[in-house]
């Protein structure tokens, strides 16, 4: 059992900067992370979507649970719920005192109320003590029917000001992806005059406030003085529709943030096509959501009874004179954003490319002599760096003495999902990856990215030690350079961890532990680790499927009896059983595999951030597409036109993005493989006793065997395997 190595090494070439960027794995394993905050001294603070917050120690890949927050949030089990869609742990950020008071700030969907909550815990012992709780600002939500969109993005200002992003938390996806202004009865989920575009809501807005001892002041210069009627003093941002990461400027206090844009795929009477947007706020300001969008593209009023539209926007006097507005009739003028860009090619910003969309902002670049690392060139001093969730890509926005956009360049690519990018005192960044799912990820972690000094860190793999009770040992060690390495030994204690000692292995003493680690470091510190975990606590209920008769040897087409259970047996119509053929080819990759070429083609077109091969994401698994369509004579035609036009409703209503980038050839080579992931499959569902009948033979090759598999949401699955005849 050999452990898989906790450091992964990429090299990416940067499009502009002066030296390569590495990007070194510190810690993986993490289920939906949301946010990172970086402590004084090094120490890194993850939130999960789900409620956890962890302690990351990036000098021994140490990973410590302090806490679990009890949220609202989507669960596994019913994944396809149309409640609290995007509710959970959202946004993280540590007090400026940190080292002293151990106070941290959280913004959450609480499970108490229908409400979103900023509040402020207090470390005690190393863990969140609960107890501690100052609750800051609870945001009325709904929840109900598809609704989206909560930012949760929390930040100090080099001021000591906190900011924290809210979303419209409406449903788009029965505006046809224009404005969601739906004034009719009955449709208050659906209409983001309510949130975004009232004055007097916290929703879709960025907050400033300044924390005190008690509770929170108003500074002076948020959009809406304290006492004006019919408005928020909160406010220091609005007009937002999905505000999902922001980013403050050390030097200069401006606030950046990427907003999430709607669908439409082209220009209607109903409005402008979709864009994303990465804003620039100096002072505060309306950004116009969900009246004008991009460089103040205009929305019409919709009359949405009879789909008529009427009044056109004014941006420079937007007016909200939805029913459920509580708020001023005639907003502030709208800001244009700072970069905007669609589906398609970008006009105004070419390098930006084209594909799917979910803009973030980043930290601002300056650069400092002194630090151990620069990730930028001198030149570039004064930069954000901007990414995108759904391309996988870092942009670096170089800004000009008035803090105007000066050029736009590609950074980095082929990330997976970055959620969070912060800058650390030493020059390096710290990047928060999601994972590759859209919910349930298993495999988001933490990266350091850092130039290429010409020192590439090591490699190490660990196993337990063949014969010795409780030992461990070195698998597999190198160094890039060939330089010596050495080997140090951690386990971790809840929240602590004890060195026990170095050298190629080690026996661990009696006690409990979550996890034995290997640290490997070469001559010149860099770091490697290897992680094998200890703690099974918390490990999914185990399906087990059971056959009738089986070491007999069964032929294509027959029938099989099969029974399915658990200790805690799982809801029946949640069951999945499957038979898959696996022919005498001397290997098995353990399950349907796209090829290399084939997942090459879904990488560069963003495939892969919405769908995975066997698992459900926000978009179907390409293994039940198959499943689907795999009988349909005009198949591959219809999955083709899908490809190029997008649409919802088939698998859920959140939409599949148009990929009209992808070539004709790419096209045919991955529909025909997606079709291909079934050949030799059968299924039933919705059962823990019955029968599966046996695929055809087809073109199959004789003597290889049977595969019967059981799965369902929140169990771990289970396979077995028979001879075929």
């Amino acid at each position: 059992m050999n452990s898989i190595p906790a450091l992964f090494l990429a090299l990416f070439t940067a499009a502009v900067s002066a030296a390569p960027i590495l990007k070194d794995t510190i810690v993986g394993g993490l289920k939906d992370p949301m946010e990172v905050a970086i402590a004084p001294d090094g120490n890194l603070f993850v939130i999960e979507r789900e409620g956890r917050v962890v302690r990351v120690n990036p000098q021994t890949g140490g990973l410590f649970e302090i806490g679990t927050i009890p949220v609202e949030h989507l669960k596994e089990a019913d994944a396809n719920s149309k409640y609290a869609r995007e509710d959970g742990l959202l946004g993280i950020a540590l007090d400026p005192s940190f080292t002293k008071n151990q106070r941290i700030f959280l913004y959450y969907s609480a499970a108490d109320v229908i409400a979103n909550r900023l509040s402020r815990f207090t470390l005690k012992d190393g863990r969140i003590d609960l107890a501690s709780e100052l609750k800051l600002l609870e945001i009325p939500t709904e929840r109900e029917n598809t609704v989206c969109h909560h930012g949760g993005s929390v930040e100090f200002g080099p001021d000591g000001l906190l900011y924290v992003s809210t979303g419209d938390n409406t449903n788009p996806f029965e505006s046809a992806g224009f404005a969601p202004i739906d004034d009719r009865d009955g449709r208050t989920e659906r209409d983001a005059q309510r949130s975004a575009g009232n004055t007097n809501d916290l929703r879709g807005k960025i907050i400033r406030i300044k924390p005190t001892e008690t509770g929170y002041e108003i500074p002076a210069g948020n959009l809406f003085p304290k006492g004006t009627e019919k408005t928020r003093p909160e406010i220091y941002v609005m007009g937002c529709r999905n505000p999902f990461r922001i980013s403050i400027d050390p030097k200069t206090k401006t606030l950046y943030w990427g907003e999430v844009g709607p669908d439409a795929r082209g220009n209607s009477d109903n409005g402008p096509q979709g864009h994303d947007e990465v804003n620039q706020a100096k002072s505060a300001g309306n950004y116009g959501w969900p009246f004008v969008i991009a460089d103040n593209k205009p929305y019409p009023i919709r009359n949405f009874a009879d789909n008529k539209v009427g009044k056109m926007t004014d941006p420079a006097a937007p007016e909200n004179l939805g029913q459920r507005n509580t708020g001023l009739k005639t907003l502030p003028p709208a800001h244009s954003a700072f970069i905007w860009y669609t589906y398609g090619d970008s006009k105004e910003f070419p390098v930006m490319g084209k594909g799917g969309r979910n803009a973030m902002a980043g930290p601002v670049f300056h650069y400092d002599q002194s630090r151990k690392h620069n990730v930028l060139d001198k030149e570039d001093d004064a930069t954000l760096l901007t990414y995108e969730w759904m391309r996988g890509k870092i942009f670096k926005a170089k800004l000009d003495a008035d803090e105007k956009l000066e050029k736009l360049d590609l950074f980095l690519d082929n990330l997976v999902h970055p959620m969070d990018l912060e800058m650390d005192k030493d020059g390096s960044l710290v990047l928060l990856e999601y994972g590759s799912g859209w919910y349930f990820n298993t495999n988001g972690g933490v990266y350091r990215l850092r130039p290429d000094d010409g020192n590439k860190p090591p490699t190490i793999t660990i196993k337990p030690t063949e014969g010795v009770a409780n030992g461990y040992s070195v698998d597999k060690a190198a160094d890039p350079e060939n330089g010596k390495l050495s080997v140090t030994w951690y386990v971790t204690e809840g929240v602590t961890e004890r060195k026990l000692g170095s050298g190629s292995s080690i026996t661990l003493p009696a006690g409990s532990y979550q996890d034995v680690r290997a640290v490997a470091s070469d001559e010149k510190g860099a770091l490697a680790f290897a992680r094998i975990a200890l703690d099974h606590s918390k490990d999914l209920p185990q399906l087990a499927i059971e056959i009738e008769n089986p070491k007999k040897q069964r032929g294509f087409g027959q029938t099989v009896k099969f029974k399915v259970s658990s200790a805690t047996p799982p809801d029946a119509k949640q069951v999945v059983v499957r038979a898959r053929y696996i022919p005498p080819t001397g290997h098995d990759a353990g399950g349907p595999q796209l090829g290399i070429e084939i997942e090459d083609i879904a990488k560069a077109n963003q495939c892969l951030a919405c769908h995975q091969v066997e698992l459900p994401s926000v978009g179907p698994s390409y293994l039940n597409v198959s499943m689907k369509y795999r009988s349909q004579k005009d198949a591959s035609e219809y999955l083709k036109d899908k490809l190029k036009t997008g649409g919802a409703g088939v698998w859920g209503d959140v939409p599949m993005p148009p990929q009209i980038a992808i070539k004709p050839d790419d096209a045919d080579k991955l529909i025909a493989a997606i079709l291909g992931l079934s050949t030799g499959m059968s299924e039933t569902k919705g059962t823990l006793k019955g029968s599966i009948q046996l695929p055809p033979k087809g073109d199959a090759q004789p003597g290889g065997a049977w595969e019967f598999s059981a799965e369902a949401p929140d169990y771990s699955s289970a396979r077995i395997r028979i001879a075929a005849e």
